[in-house]
């Protein structure tokens, strides 16, 4: 919460001092590139982490092995 004021403040007071170009692609980039390193940033986590696919598969193959198969006859 702290850090989001001081961003807050930072933006309100200092964005007056930086010289940025009012054109469109500065604009879109200035706005889409928070979610593109949000993205990057989920994106490799979920690479470096076992997948909720795999352990769900591992769970699956554990439960199948703790119950006994009726014999087809």
């Amino acid at each position: 919460m702290l850090a989001a004021a001081g961003i807050s403040l930072a933006v309100k007071y200092g964005g007056p001092y930086l010289a940025l170009p009012e054109e469109m692609p500065v604009v879109i980039s200035m706005i889409i590139l928070p979610t593109l390193i949000l993205s990057g940033i989920l994106w490799r986590w979920q690479l470096q982490s076992p997948s909720a696919l795999e352990r769900q598969a591992s769970d699956d193959t554990t439960e199948t092995e703790k119950s006994p198969q009726p014999d087809s006859d």
